[in-house]
């Protein structure tokens, strides 16, 4: 029953994510969610202030935020915060971590570590100087709104979109998270 319900729960943020199967935009998430994201050791860690720390060599749940370095870094670390709530899921599910990955454009990467150091975020920030995340993850979607996705414990991608962006995509959000725990 468990399996029945995060299979139908992938399968349905999937459709909500890509609409049409046949369109190029539907091969594109196909491949997303069949990759299994990596973590490059290049990425330089800005430490939040959560007591424990993202460790990319542990099994467990991840959310993941990503800011490439097309989009206004700066302007994306303003609305951080907005994901500050899904952080105190770690208290709920010990294995469960949210993390941001900035990939910051050439006008914002000199200052951008004390950017985020001084903010004190309560998840750990990575910064990718090099771009080397993208480079490990082609399969990534261009679509900004899927750079905001759930991993499950074997880094496969379960769930793409902001859930900051609609009630639904929250909801489902949260309704694959539960089924990732066995809840309803």
């Amino acid at each position: 029953m468990r399996k029945t319900l995060f299979l139908l729960l992938t399968l349905l943020s999937l459709l909500l994510a890509v609409g049409c199967s046949g369109s190029k935009g539907g091969k594109t998430m196909k491949k997303f969610y069949s990759s299994e994201i990596v973590f490059p050791s290049s990425l330089e860690r800005i430490e939040g202030k959560s007591g424990r720390h993202f460790d990319p060599n542990s099994p467990g749940v991840r959310f993941v935020v990503y800011v490439d370095s097309i989009q206004c870094s700066t302007c994306h670390l303003n609305r951080m915060p907005k994901y500050s709530q899904y952080a105190s899921l770690e208290t709920l599910y010990p294995d469960f971590q949210l993390v941001a990955i900035i990939w910051p454009n050439a006008e914002s990467a000199p200052t951008m570590a004390a950017d985020i150091a001084h903010r004190e975020f309560p998840f750990d920030i990575f910064i990718d100087k090099d771009g080397s995340f993208a480079a490990a993850n082609p399969s990534i979607p261009l679509n900004r709104d899927s750079h905001c996705f759930l991993l499950d414990r074997e880094n496969h991608p379960v769930f793409a979109g902001d859930p900051s962006s609609t009630k639904g995509k929250e909801m489902l959000l949260h309704n694959t998270i539960y089924s990732l725990y066995g809840q309803k």
